[in-house]
């Protein structure tokens, strides 16, 4: 065992440094070097854990301190007071390169498990912990936020709004969480062709999505396929996975901490929104549910979204992009594909 090393000695009162040896007497610590000695109890005595090959400093009680590089002295006085264990290991690791890797990786799973499956777990569940007013507040604060920066009003016909109203209303009438859900129509030059449904239950249709329907069955499956946006929480789910902060405090309290905020930030997710695969999935799910439940054909949803597509990439005179081919929101004919596939 070591019992001494070379130490700078500080009083505690002056900058002066002085070189001195700190030797382990039994249960105390002897400070010598020229016209000096003094003794502190072991256990009085704050050592410095290790950190990389910073110098450690000794602080004794009288205000003193003395500084050394002599790293295997310091660990055999602290598991001396009974504090070296873990932190040794711990440095020990951390002067490895290998260990140091392997702690890395180790690090880097547990983000990525965190990222890739704590935090959509934890949004799903401050998703359907929401109180409906306050998932009524944010629909409604979201809406006139859209109808002032991206939407006009519907240059449908009126008997062509009834129909489609009478149509949404057959849909969810037997829904359990139907109330408050409704049909808004809206024209809008820049999004086109949509269809999009905001957390309180208002889904919102565009002209342009009416226009290149060929029948009410293909709507129907449009229709369908929000809903399930909205029964899943989807709107919701994506916004609190993309902000940590108000998940967490949503998820401690239960509550949005500012409703006005929150619907401030929805419109982007709303007309931007590329949801994952398993949104997609889910929802297209309950267009399929739906139509098959009325003996629609579900072909019908099927060319609803082709013609959506190729509406679009009319709109933007280009093809699919390999970005978008390899990002998180699901190509079209792989949408097509999975529905006919449910037929």
């Amino acid at each position: 065992m070591i019992d001494s090393c070379a130490a700078f000695w500080y009083d505690g009162r002056t900058s002066q440094r002085r070189e001195v040896t700190v030797s382990l007497v039994e249960c105390s610590l002897i400070v010598s070097g020229p016209d000096l000695e003094r003794a502190y109890p072991l256990a009085e005595v704050r050592i410095d854990q290790r950190l990389g090959r910073v110098r450690r400093t000794l602080r004794f009680p009288d205000g003193a301190s003395a500084e050394t590089g002599a790293d295997d002295f310091l660990d055999e006085l602290l598991k001396t007071q009974g504090r070296g264990g873990f932190v040794g290991r711990l440095h020990r690791w951390e002067m490895s390169l290998g260990k140091a890797g392997a702690a890395l990786l180790l690090t880097l799973a547990v983000v990525f498990c965190l990222v890739r499956y704590g935090v959509p777990l934890l949004a799903q569940r401050v998703a359907f912990a929401l109180p409906a007013a306050t998932e009524e507040a944010i629909g409604r604060e979201t809406l006139q936020i859209l109808d002032k920066v991206a939407l006009q009003p519907s240059a449908l016909p009126k008997e062509r709004r009834l129909e489609l109203e009478r149509l949404f209303r057959a849909m969810v009438s037997q829904h359990p969480e139907r109330r408050g859900w409704r049909l808004e129509f809206r024209a809008s030059r820049e999004i086109g062709a949509n269809a999009f449904a905001l957390p309180s239950g208002i889904v919102i249709l565009t002209d342009r999505m009416v226009e290149i329907a060929e029948n009410d069955h293909q709507l129907a499956g449009v229709l369908a396929h929000e809903t399930g946006h909205v029964t899943h929480r989807h709107a919701l789910r994506h916004l609190l996975q993309n902000s940590a902060t108000a998940l967490v405090v949503a998820g401690l309290t239960g509550d949005i901490v500012s409703v006005s905020s929150f619907a401030a930030t929805m419109p982007a997710v709303i007309i931007n929104a590329k949801y994952s695969r398993d949104f997609e999935r889910e929802a297209d799910a309950a267009a399929v549910e739906y139509l098959k439940g009325r003996g629609i054909p579900v072909r019908r949803y099927a060319e609803i979204l082709a013609r959506l597509d190729a509406d679009h990439y009319k709109e933007r005179d280009a093809v699919p992009r390999l970005g978008e081919m390899l990002g998180s929101h699901p190509l079209m004919l792989e949408r097509v594909q999975n529905v006919l596939a449910a037929e």
